[in-house]
């Protein structure tokens, strides 16, 4: 008997121990540092199925009705007729704080009841909800939300009650009044920015629909604009600003839009895709698919039971997803081009919504990301599905230019046919009318044209400078060597004024004789110094050719002149400039540079002398 005693002693006592805890986990305690506190896992419930029970019989009752359990997250019962009661105790131990606000953040329940019970004055009650009407909240706000005064030292008991056709999610926050305003600001900040994108993005698909008459565009501006408003209610917005005084359209309208934002979601996937060629029975299930939501997007209004509505559209939304991406997968797999931003435009999107849905059906658990899901996945998915809309025009233009393509070639190809022979012809002439036999450079006729055209760009912008240079004593070279060693000597130096200018923009002529001419467009005197120089040291250096088996070194002389930018001169004057600065080059001891600045008055002349090894 002592034994049994005992025994029961210490299990009253364990029972006793966890009422204790149960309730000690139902309480929120406010100190100075409370001023955002999620209260979601402070609750305690109970699920009335017959909805039978008032405030009273749940008061009374509570310890023997109130679940035990301490919950992992917060709760999500999905979708259920039951009526649902939640209770927690907040006691102000030292916050100075005395006006609070209770937010429920799941905006679309239809009812949500605040009880509240005080030691000592009568009962409180408040009521807010989608098809409550809007004046009936405590502030203004898109979120189911209350007020609650507690001073400190004073405790209060709050019993929520449930009932809405959706389903049943208890994501809740106690805030102090004030940091509950900046919170809103910031939210409306976020929220701003992202309607406003999808404003801007409705504007900008419809004036190119107007533009090029392209369904594709018609389709996604009615997606935009009916997904827009979607988001707009469920985030409890189109209520505040749209419908305030319509509740009883508040509380369909979810129903209503996702039935039809899946007809403009299968109209534009038909569409965009081109079922109709690539997946013919894919495009006759979307048809049918579109028929059956156009039914459901009417049932709500009409159906005096609003539950299996809701359920019925939610759960077909999810199996419309998944055949668009099913559907765009096929086409990726069949290697239709437009079909790529597609798929990753829709994946974020419908990643996002089969997210929130699965938390709706309380598959998932209920937090930021599950909450906001459909917001994050369309916000890639608006600029990627425009980018793919302008990539599929893109392509259609390239299919299509192609086809022009061919058909300009084949009625060219006979005129083509007749015509070669002369083009060939007349390319070989010019070319041989610009080019010099000897060197493979342009010759003295390219070189007049060119200086021209050059001398005239320069008046505008750009600086101009011209290089003249002369094998020194070629004279003997043919003499003592023969002509076929000059022409040797000279092509040689030829390919080694190639390697040595290579900007696109200069030119290499042989002007006549042993003489060359290199044009150097937005070049200045120090730069062509430079060239010049470079061209110098680099044919004394490197530059011999071989006659006879004796090897034969070459040198140069070269005169630069320079005009600079906005001056006004003649060709001739500037050819005049070089030519005289190659004579004093070979009159002061030949293999040296010697620069002249041109002006339109008047040449200054300055002379380089060459650096020698050692100096």
């Amino acid at each position: 008997m002592i034994r049994l005693l005992l025994i029961t002693m210490l299990v009253l006592s364990s029972l006793q121990t966890m009422a204790a805890g149960a309730i000690d986990h139902a309480f929120v305690k406010l100190d100075r540092t409370s001023e955002a506190i999620d209260i979601s896992r402070k609750l305690s419930f109970y699920e009335d199925p017959a909805s039978s029970l008032t405030i009273y019989d749940i008061k009374q009752h509570w310890q023997e009705l109130g679940s035990q359990e301490i919950p992992e997250k917060a709760y999500n019962f999905g979708f259920t007729d039951s009526t649902y009661w939640f209770h927690t105790r907040i006691e102000n131990v030292s916050s100075p704080n005395e006006q609070w606000v209770i937010e429920g953040l799941y905006p679309i329940i239809d009812e949500m009841e605040l009880y509240l019970v005080r030691a000592a004055g009568p009962m409180e009650r408040q009521i807010a909800g989608d098809s409550v009407p809007f004046y009936r909240r405590a502030i203004d706000h898109h979120n189911i939300n209350f007020d609650l005064n507690l001073s400190r030292g004073e405790s209060v008991d709050l019993y929520f009650r449930v009932k809405t056709s959706g389903a049943v999610q208890m994501r809740t926050k106690l805030w102090s009044l004030d940091r509950f305003s900046n919170a809103d600001h910031q939210e409306r900040f976020v929220l701003g920015l992202f309607y406003g994108l999808l404003a801007a993005m409705l504007v900008f698909s419809f004036l190119i629909f107007l533009s090029i008459r392209d369904t594709n565009y018609l389709w996604y501006s009615g997606y935009i604009l009916n997904y827009g408003i979607l988001q707009f209610s469920l985030n409890g917005l189109a209520f505040e600003h749209l419908w305030p005084d319509s509740p009883w359209w508040n509380n369909r309208s979810v129903a209503v839009l996702i039935a039809s934002g899946m007809v403009f979601v299968l109209g534009f996937s038909r569409s965009f895709l081109a079922l109709k060629t690539n997946a013919p029975v894919l495009n006759r299930t979307f048809l049918v698919m579109m028929g059956i939501f156009a039914l459901a997007a009417v049932a709500p209004i009409i159906s005096p039971n609003y539950a299996p509505v809701i359920r019925f559209n939610s759960f077909f939304a999810v199996l419309a997803a998944i055949l668009v991406i099913c559907a765009g997968g096929l086409c990726l797999y069949r290697n239709y081009r437009p079909a790529r931003y597609f798929m990753l435009a829709w994946t974020a999107l419908l990643a996002g919504m089969l997210l929130y849905l699965f938390k709706t059906f309380g598959v998932l658990p209920t937090n930021v990301v599950t909450e906001y899901a459909i917001q994050i996945g369309s916000a890639f998915e608006v600029i990627l599905l425009s980018i793919a809309l302008a990539d599929r025009l893109r392509h259609m233009a390239q299919k299509t230019q192609r086809i022009q393509r061919e058909m300009n070639t084949v009625l060219e190809s006979r005129v083509a046919e007749r015509t070669a022979e002369l083009e060939s012809a007349n390319r070989q002439l010019e070319m041989l009318s610009s080019t010099d036999g000897l060197t493979g450079l342009f010759n003295r006729r390219y070189f007049d044209t060119h200086m021209r055209k050059e001398v005239f760009r320069c008046r505008r912008r750009g600086s101009l400078a011209l290089i003249l240079l002369d094998v020194d004593h070629f004279k003997a070279v043919n003499d003592n060597l023969g002509h076929q060693a000059g022409d040797k000597c000279l092509r040689k130096l030829a390919d080694k004024l190639i390697s040595l200018v290579q900007r696109e923009t200069d030119i290499i002529c042989r002007y006549g004789g042993e003489e060359f001419a290199i044009v150097l467009p937005y070049t200045d005197l120090a730069g062509a110094k430079q060239v010049g120089e470079k061209i110098r040291a680099g044919t004394e250096s490197d530059l011999w050719f071989e006659w006879e088996g004796e090897p034969q070194s070459v040198t140069v002389s070269i005169g630069v002149a320079v005009v600079g930018t906005g001056t006004t001169v003649e060709p001739d004057a500037v050819v005049a400039a070089a030519d005289e600065a190659l004579y004093t080059s070979k009159t002061r001891g030949r293999n040296r540079v010697t620069a002249l600045q041109v002006s339109g008055h008047s040449a200054d002349v300055t002379g380089v002398k060459p650096q020698l090894a050692g100096e």
